[in-house]
């Protein structure tokens, strides 16, 4: 999953502590800048898997997933999300997720599917929240 509040996620580095309690660093973290949702990149989170395991399992407190995935792929997932509208600006709502909401309401009210709708109507009130409080 790539996208968030209705837009493309933004990729990032990022430590992590892992269920086994290693620190794992330089780790592409999909975030969302609207509601700082964040996910392990979906590319590599099998291999951060299978590694934080091994590390856990050998006794290391601290480890480099570059080390164990190679740059280039780490570069790979970073490239694939560009840099967003919305980290450039410093905004949590940009107009454009405003709008392709207001077009998915009106599908979900021509296929008579209420609860989306209404997901889609708290969706905007969390916009109108954030975008109060970007403005203060």
């Amino acid at each position: 999953m790539d996208h968030c509040c209705g837009l493309t996620m933004v990729a990032r580095l990022q430590n992590v502590f892992t269920e086994g309690s290693v620190l794992m660093q330089d780790v592409p973290i999909l975030f969302c800048p609207t509601c700082h949702h964040s996910v392990i990149a979906p590319e590599i989170e099998l291999d951060y898997q299978i590694y934080a395991h091994h590390c856990a399992t050998d006794g290391i407190r601290s480890a480099s997933l570059p080390d164990a995935i190679g740059d280039e792929r780490i570069l790979q997932i970073l490239d694939k999300y560009p840099e967003d509208i919305r980290v450039a600006t410093g905004q949590r709502v940009v107009q454009e997720q405003i709008d392709m909401t207001l077009d998915l309401m009106n599908f979900a009210k021509q296929i008579d599917d209420q609860d989306w709708y209404q997901e889609l109507v708290e969706r905007l009130r969390m916009f109108r929240e954030l975008s109060n409080v970007t403005r203060q």
